[in-house]
């Protein structure tokens, strides 16, 4: 297909080259986005990335200025993961893979501190139960909201305690 641009040829060029793009991928991008459903006319697709996780894997050539290639294959090596992987969580929308060893260390660090939290609280808790009940509605009250708070805690700390033997137990060797 040809099409007459009638005038339009430096002034798309330009704006592909602000959107370091070519002319070609930008005149796609406009006619898609011309003839895309308007709000309201479809319903959003709720899988959009439907093969996201699907075990078929296809080669995929990116195009990068040599500063971001390095860039990305340092990333990619510092959170230990391929490349791939790297440039398929950006896509999903993931934060960037950090290193598996580190993300588990500290993990493991912020749970051994509500550990120390909820020990803490357990001893408090004790303390105020020493008072007469009812001497206070206030403090009766003061006393539940902690007690709340340390039983959401406890509840953290076991689901947090499992995932983090689970990160351990699933991370292969090097």
């Amino acid at each position: 297909m040809t099409i007459d641009l009638r005038g339009l040829r430096e002034p798309l060029q330009t704006r592909a080259l602000v959107n370091q793009m070519t002319p070609a991928a930008l005149v796609r991008q406009a006619v898609l986005a011309y003839l895309a459903p308007k709000s309201g006319d479809q319903k959003p697709d709720p899988k959009p990335l439907k093969y996201v996780r699907e075990e078929q894997v296809i080669k995929v050539t990116l195009r990068l200025p040599a500063g971001h290639a390095a860039l990305m294959n340092y990333q990619a090596r510092t959170a230990n993961v391929s490349k791939s992987i790297y440039v398929a969580a950006l896509i999903e929308g993931a934060p960037p893979p950090r290193n598996h060893a580190q993300a588990v260390a500290a993990l493991q660090a912020s749970t051994n501190r509500l550990a120390v939290i909820s020990t803490d609280l357990s001893a408090y808790l004790r303390i105020l139960h020493m008072v007469k009940p009812g001497a206070s509605q206030e403090l009766d009250r003061y006393q539940a909201g902690i007690d709340t708070l340390n039983k959401d805690i406890g509840r953290h700390l076991n689901t947090a305690s499992a995932l983090v033997a689970e990160l351990r137990a699933t991370r292969r060797p090097q």
